[in-house]
C-alpha cells in the first residue's frame, strides 16, 4: 500500500476497543508518524473533549495532541455558530457540554455544571449525543419540547453502535437520534460522519490535499463514506463494526496491516 501524508483515523474500533488498543494499532500510527506522516485522529464520538481524547490516546500510546483530535461535537458547534444557534438544549455527556461551552455556547438545561438535566428553559436548538448515564424518560420529555419549540435538531452522529472490548457492540448515539426523531417529528441535521465537513476542515487546516489523505475506519456507512465524500483514499479495518470484507471497499484486518 502506498504511504500517504496524512492518515485520518476514526478512534472506536479502529485504533481502541473500549480502554484498549487494537493490537498492533500504537506501533503502526507511530511508525506512520516518523515516516513523516500526519496524522488525524476524527471521531464521532462526542462523549470526551479534546484534551480528554488527547489523554485517553496518549494513555494507550498514541501520539496525539488537541489540534489532531476533531469530535461531531465541534462539528455541532460549527454547525450551530455559523446558524447564530446560541442557546442550546442538550441530550449528552459532559465533554459535549463542555465542548459547547468552551465555542461560547450556553447550555441551557445545564446551568452550573456539565451535566444535563430535564428543563423547560427555551432553546434556539436542540443537540444530541451519546448520553450513557444522564438519559431519562424525562430527559428525552424535555429534549423532544426543545426540538418542538425551536424546530431546530442537531446530532452530532447518526451510528447505531459502537465496539467495545471483547467484540460487545453497545447502543450508540443513532439510538436516541432514532427516539428524538420518532416522538418529535423534527428530522436531525446529522453533523458528523459521513457528512465530510469536519474532516474536509480538518485537512484545509493542516494543508493537505485530501488526494494525499487516506481515511481509516471500522464503518462503511460512517467512516468510508465520510472520506469517500471528502474525496480521499479509504480502507475499512475488521476490528470493529465491520466484522467481514464489502465489495467494492478497501479491506483489512487492523491498522497493523496498512
Amino acid at each position: 500500500m502506498r504511504f500517504y501524508s496524512c492518515y485520518a483515523f476514526d478512534l472506536d474500533g479502529t485504533l481502541y476497543r473500549g480502554q484498549e488498543p487494537v493490537p498492533g494499532a500504537v506501533s503502526k500510527v507511530q511508525s506512520l508518524v516518523e515516516r513523516g506522516a500526519q496524522v488525524l485522529y476524527v471521531t464521532n464520538n462526542s462523549g470526551l473533549t479534546q484534551a480528554e481524547y488527547v489523554s485517553k490516546l496518549t494513555k494507550m500510546g498514541f501520539p496525539a495532541g488537541e489540534s489532531q483530535v476533531v469530535t461531531s461535537a465541534l462539528a455541532a458547534a460549527d454547525y450551530c455558530s455559523a446558524r447564530e444557534l446560541r442557546r442550546l438544549f442538550v441530550v449528552g455527556e459532559p465533554g459535549l457540554v463542555a465542548t459547547l461551552r468552551s465555542q461560547g455556547f450556553e447550555v441551557v438545561n445545564a446551568p452550573d455544571s456539565d451535566l444535563v438535566r430535564p428543563s423547560d428553559a427555551s432553546a434556539d436548538a436542540l443537540v444530541s449525543g451519546i448520553c450513557r448515564d444522564a438519559l431519562s424518560y424525562a430527559l428525552l420529555d424535555s429534549a423532544m419540547q426543545a426540538a418542538l419549540q425551536s424546530g431546530v435538531y442537531v446530532a452530532c452522529n447518526a451510528d447505531l453502535t459502537y465496539p467495545l472490548e471483547g467484540g460487545r457492540i453497545c447502543p450508540g448515539s443513532g439510538s436516541i437520534v432514532a427516539a428524538l426523531q420518532a416522538c418529535s417529528g423534527v428530522t436531525p441535521v446529522v453533523v458528523g460522519k459521513p457528512a465530510p465537513d469536519m474532516l474536509t476542515s480538518a485537512l484545509g487546516r493542516l494543508g493537505v490535499s485530501p488526494l494525499e489523505t487516506l481515511v481509516v475506519g471500522d464503518r462503511v456507512d460512517t467512516d468510508i463514506e465520510c472520506g469517500r465524500a471528502a474525496g480521499c483514499d479509504t480502507v475499512l479495518v475488521l476490528s470493529g463494526v465491520a466484522r467481514e470484507a464489502v465489495e467494492g471497499v478497501t479491506c483489512l484486518g487492523s491498522v497493523l496491516d496498512l
